[in-house]
């Protein structure tokens, strides 16, 4: 794929990538390997099916004279989860849409972590732990007799 300015795709953090069909082929895989079909051409045929999809899409939308501006993964993953039903995959549409809200739900409790460590600092990690590596284990030992 030639990288244009069409295949820009503005991610959920504010970063721009290049499109990556083989990214999209393998999100969609683990999505129909969740719902037991394993058939990494499926996946391939999704993925340049949604491509086309938005490809067109936003022709058309051009040709009335809006401006498309980037595309967005929200918009890719309506897509994907619209052609995964038209072929007969709704299970696999809706294991997609659930691994995108498990990832959204790391990421936020990954940067709320991230902002306790940075603001606690060393006092985190609580009396019970020390910075040289002893934990628990070490406090937890019984005495020698």
């Amino acid at each position: 794929m030639k990288r244009r300015a069409e295949h820009l795709v503005e991610k959920r953090d504010g970063r721009t990538e290049w499109l990556r069909t083989t990214k999209l082929a393998r999100s969609v895989h683990q999505a129909l390997c969740s719902v037991g079909v394993n058939e990494d051409w499926r996946a391939l045929e999704v993925a340049n099916a949604v491509i086309q999809g938005v490809r067109a899409r936003r022709e058309a939308a051009v040709a009335l004279g809006r401006n498309v501006g980037v595309l967005s993964t929200a918009e890719i993953a309506d897509a994907v989860q619209n052609v995964l039903v038209a072929t007969g995959h709704p299970a696999a549409a809706a294991a997609y849409g659930s691994m995108a809200v498990e990832r959204q739900r790391r990421r936020n409790s990954l940067a709320t972590l991230g902002r306790t460590i940075h603001n606690e600092g060393p006092a985190f990690l609580g009396a019970s732990m020390s910075l040289h590596g002893e934990g628990m284990a070490a406090t937890n030992r019984l005495p020698r007799e």
